[in-house]
């Protein structure tokens, strides 16, 4: 949901901002990121593939397949990656190391073989040192042709450390004689790698063999195939790395909290400088909107202090223009009713009392009922002429002084005028008032008027046997007076024009009136920064009014 104030939308869109510039920067950041570490394991899969193709090229050539498994299982362990052997046609898989991560830090390599008979097994930690290693057992039976020798070479486990290549070895020789004349003779011949040693780099997990090292533990899901070929360019077989470790996801993890969290301090900075930056922007708007509120009340001297050098000072002067012309013209017309009326005071109050005297003389009937019709008229008109002078000095803020009234008395006093009146008229007047006193501030002369008026309309409106009724309550903060009559009503289309000057219900035309009484007493309400409202029944009206208490 939209905020509907700039206090709000401001911030809101510095901080909409600051977040989609903060997204579209960290997706940038973190796609090339991983693309260059993605690039960065193909690297490391490529050089590892090409360095162990050139060392199982022998192997393969030599068709050794016991001598390729072990080789494959010290090589996928010190490139920490899964190192396949493949035939020429890629379809038979010859050797496979299978997950390195399922070894721990003890994991040795061994072959097993048999001897004489009885598997052995021969162990080289992972971690140790790197030698080449052969055995052989020499198994002598006596015979009918003398001495038969056999030469049985079980196996060989290939190692490597690195070291320089040392010229001699050492040899040991045992021989055993059982009971029956066999005579078993052992040679184990121990030397160092010559010439077969591979460069290796350490790295965090193990060794490689490129010159790169990995960062993290995690697996790659790349994999990388190399043919395997000898010296003469011969195929021999397809050398295939998978799971090998991933580059940079640690680092990728790290970025992205990073930017997660400078991405939230962007925002909450952005929104507050939004803030700030709204603040600045609404509160001169604030100022004009409550001047503009004064003036809609009627304080025409309101005028705004905003004084800058953008588009709100330009705003805030052409206000003050406009306010400065509307008030010059107001006044000019309040001015000029208020004389008005008060220069035809004096000749309406002559003329009435000319026309009393002629009635009093000896006329015609006819002459009498023309003298009787334009005194009438000039009643009416003295009343207009009343009621425009209230209307004027009311809007001019002269309503006389202002005090603390108790609306109780107030009622209590003006109701029983008018309760004598409802008597004579065959018209029910009930009054009902509250136990505790309500109080107002304002000028009692102008509350005692707008009561007077709005009981005059409901009495006047309300035929006989019809009923009136008026009641004060407390409402929150407020004083309600409630004026009720079971009257002629008002036609719907009326009710939203009764407060403007000289307007009449068109159901009114056989009542006398001159259409100012309402307004005046809106003018009054609104003095004493009240409201009211008007509400049309079936039948009758309902007029309250909402004094603020004192």
């Amino acid at each position: 949901m939209i905020p509907k104030t700039l206090r709000l939308r401001l911030p809101l869109s510095y901080a909409g901002i600051a977040l989609i510039a903060t997204l579209v920067l960290g997706t940038v950041l973190l796609l090339t990121l991983q693309r260059y570490y993605r690039q960065q394991e193909l690297d490391y899969l490529t050089g590892n593939a090409y360095a162990i193709a050139e060392r199982l090229a022998p192997l393969l050539e030599a068709d050794d397949v016991g001598q390729l498994q072990a080789n494959l299982k010290g090589l996928a362990f010190l490139s920490q990656t899964r190192v396949r052997a493949l035939d020429a046609d890629n379809s038979v898989l010859l050797a496979d190391s299978g997950d390195p991560r399922l070894a721990d830090e003890n994991t040795q390599i061994a072959v097993s073989v048999e001897v004489d008979g009885v598997e052995q097994t021969f162990n080289q930690p992972a971690t140790g040192p790197v030698r080449e290693v052969s055995e052989s057992t020499i198994v002598i039976e006596p015979g009918l042709f003398g001495n038969t020798v056999e030469e049985n070479v079980i196996t060989e486990i290939i190692e490597q450390d690195g070291v320089p290549e040392l010229e001699s070895g050492v040899v040991l020789e045992e021989e055993l004689v059982d009971s029956s004349g066999v005579i078993t003779r052992t040679t184990t011949v121990t030397r160092e790698v010559v010439g077969e040693a591979l460069p290796v780099i350490g790295t965090q997990f193990g060794f490689g063999f490129g010159d790169a090292a990995t960062s993290e533990t995690a697996v790659s899901h790349l994999t990388v195939r190399h043919p395997i070929e000898t010296a003469d360019g011969r195929l021999l077989g397809f050398v295939e790395l998978s799971q090998g470790p991933a580059y940079g996801r640690d680092i990728l993890q790290s970025v992205f909290f990073g930017w997660l969290t400078a991405s939230l301090v962007a925002v909450l900075l952005a929104g507050l400088v939004g803030w700030r930056a709204s603040r600045r922007l609404v509160k001169p708007l604030l100022t004009l909107t409550s001047v503009t509120t004064r003036m809609a009340d009627g304080d025409l001297a309101a005028r705004t202090a905003v004084q800058r050098q953008d588009e709100l000072g330009t705003l805030g002067s052409s206000f003050n223009k406009m306010a400065d012309q509307m008030e010059s013209t107001i006044t000019t017309l309040r001015q000029f009713i208020a004389d008005a009326a008060h220069e035809l005071h004096t000749p309406l109050t002559a003329l009435q009392t000319d026309l009393q005297t002629l009635r009093q003389t000896d006329l015609e009937p006819g002459q009498a009922a023309k003298i009787e019709r334009a005194q009438e008229q000039a009643v009416r008109l003295e009343t207009l002429t009343n009621s425009l002078l209230d209307l004027s000095r009311i809007e001019a803020n002269t309503n006389g002084d202002s005090e603390i009234v108790n609306l109780n008395h107030l009622l209590q006093e003006t109701a029983e005028l008018f309760a004598s009146r409802a008597e004579q008229n065959d018209i029910q007047f009930d009054l009902t008032l509250p136990d505790m006193p309500l109080q107002v501030q304002g000028s009692p002369l102008r509350l005692r008027q707008a009561v007077q008026n709005l009981l005059d309309n409901a009495l006047k409106f309300t035929p006989a046997g019809g009923k009136v009724t008026v009641a004060l309550a407390r409402e929150d903060d407020f004083a309600c007076l409630t004026i009720t009559d079971t009257g002629i009503g008002i036609p719907e289309e009326d009710v939203p024009h009764l407060f403007g000057r000289f307007h009449r219900g068109r159901n009114t035309a056989d009542f006398s009136g001159n259409g100012l009484g309402l307004a005046i007493v809106q003018a009054i309400v609104v003095g004493v920064n009240g409201r009211i409202t008007l509400h049309s029944l079936t039948p009758g009206t309902q007029v309250q009014l909402h004094l603020p208490l004192k």
